[in-house]
């Protein structure tokens, strides 16, 4: 109800000379008979086996319904009234198909999801990596509209989802473009330094629109996940979190616990701010210092990071680098002041709104930058992690992307270095029952000079520095 529709109101009941309580209980009926607008989602949050996490924000806040509809039936769910709900759904079917319903004011929204697979399960997976959206609402929008035509099982974000992390205009920007994205993808976010706010450059909310695994020292800065045969860690890279904290401790400690359970073959690493880059940014040399001799000595497979705007695969000692900060802030060129170790790191640059699709069939990874028109930018692929105990692995299947090899980009993009002996093309494939993503090859050839297979898709499923 508009202001100035509640005034009038209270001025004829003023007039009727009722008694205060009755004037109450007339406003509060008023009010509750005035439709909720979904003012943020409803999305997803915290996929694991038997449980998923569906939040929202509805204006004005309201008590809701959440129907759950799968395999054995149907669950209600009543849902208190909160600014932000978060509605935890436990009990469910390892990687099992689910739609559900938010039912409020006599509106409904609706979407579906798909539970992870059990830990160490030995099935293909695939995810999204992007970050730095920030201020250009169009151009992110232009990005998303690309991710949604993937079916990816969740998404990884590099942070810098907004601009200043106190402005709640921005924060709804970001939820308005993403929202068709996130009411059927799970999003697992990394807090970049525009996501801060205040002198403290504290994260409240940052954290009161995210509930994430409370399984790191600091609640939501940082914590890990695990998924079929993958775990892995989202950081909180922002200046002193990780010296004047126990995140480090806790990063030794994570990646010894993942390379003792012998369900976990990868681990990946996603954080805002990268360890290599020759852009603006540049790399940052107290994560060099500190973070990257972890990576090093427990086998991390990849390193996803932003805040530099482009693309940028780099690789030391045996780990992988990528860089994309693409998805929607102002683009960033190569830096005439990049460091030697950056230079010597760094493979490939592009500069170019993009996304990455990173597909997972049992040891062999595969990753592919994505530009906003389909193109790829260049896909990369290797053998990671301890083989299986007790069985032969079937030839290695390569997920590869749709598109052009990398390139001259229409408009100004420039590509240069370490491009792969070749660049394959995919196709879609067809929908599952599981939910989760499939991608089946077909061998080209078994020598490394003719490359890998192509693969067919399966359907879905505390101070810091101030803010550069």
């Amino acid at each position: 109800m508009s202001r100035l529709a509640g005034g009038l109101l209270l001025t004829a009941l003023s007039l009727l000379d009722l008694p205060g309580a009755a004037v109450g209980g007339l406003w509060l009926r008023a009010a509750e008979a005035s439709p909720p607008r979904m003012q943020k989602g409803p999305y997803l949050q915290n996929l694991a086996p038997t449980s998923m996490t569906v939040m929202w924000q509805l204006e004005p806040p309201q008590p809701a319904r959440l129907v759950l509809a799968g395999p054995t039936g149907e669950r209600d769910f009543e849902i208190p009234a909160a600014r932000v709900a978060e509605a935890d759904l436990t009990g469910l079917t390892p990687a099992t198909r689910y739609r559900y319903e938010v039912q409020a004011g006599g509106d409904t929204w609706r979407g579906e999801f798909a539970t992870a697979p059990e830990v160490g399960a030995r099935v293909p997976f695939a995810f999204m990596v992007l970050g730095d959206s920030r201020s250009n609402a169009e151009a992110h929008r232009r990005v998303i509209e690309r991710v949604s035509q993937e079916v990816p099982d969740f998404i990884l974000g590099t942070g810098d989802m907004v601009d200043d992390g106190a402005r709640q205009d921005q924060w709804q920007t970001f939820f308005d473009v993403e929202r068709e994205l996130l009411v059927d993808n799970v999003y697992f976010p990394s807090v970049g330094n525009h996501d801060r706010q205040g002198r403290g450059r504290s994260a409240d909310t940052y954290r009161s629109y995210f509930s994430v695994p409370d399984n790191g020292g600091d609640s939501e800065r940082y914590y890990s996940f695990d998924y079929a045969n993958a775990r892995v860690l989202v950081l909180d890279s922002n200046s002193h979190s990780f010296s004047l904290t126990g995140q480090t401790a806790w990063i030794d400690r994570e990646l010894a616990a993942a390379r003792q359970d012998a369900r976990v073959r990868h681990i990946f690493v996603v954080m805002h701010h990268p360890p290599y880059s020759i852009s603006l940014h540049g790399g940052q040399r107290d994560l060099r210092e500190r973070w990257t001799p972890l990576f090093e000595r427990y086998g991390v497979a990849a390193v996803f990071s932003g805040h530099d705007h482009n693309y940028q695969r780099a690789e030391r000692n045996g780990v992988r680098y990528f860089v994309t900060g693409g998805a929607g802030a102002p683009l960033y060129p190569r830096s005439p002041r990049a460091s030697a170790v950056d230079k010597a790191a760094v493979a490939h640059f592009e500069r170019a709104y993009h996304y990455l699709r990173v597909a997972v069939n049992g040891g062999v990874i595969n990753i592919s930058a994505v530009r906003v028109d389909g193109s790829i930018i260049e896909s990369t692929s290797w053998k990671d992690g301890p083989e299986p105990q007790g069985e032969r692995e079937r030839p290695p299947l390569v997920a590869l992307g749709l598109g052009a090899p990398a390139g001259e980009v229409p408009g100004g993009g420039d590509a240069a270095g370490g491009a792969d002996p070749a660049t394959l093309q995919a196709a879609k494939g067809s929908g599952s029952a599981s939910g989760s993503m499939l991608w089946i090859g077909m061998l080209a050839a078994a020598s490394a000079m003719l490359g890998a297979v192509v693969f067919v898709r399966r359907s879905r499923q505390d101070p810091d520095r101030p803010a550069r």
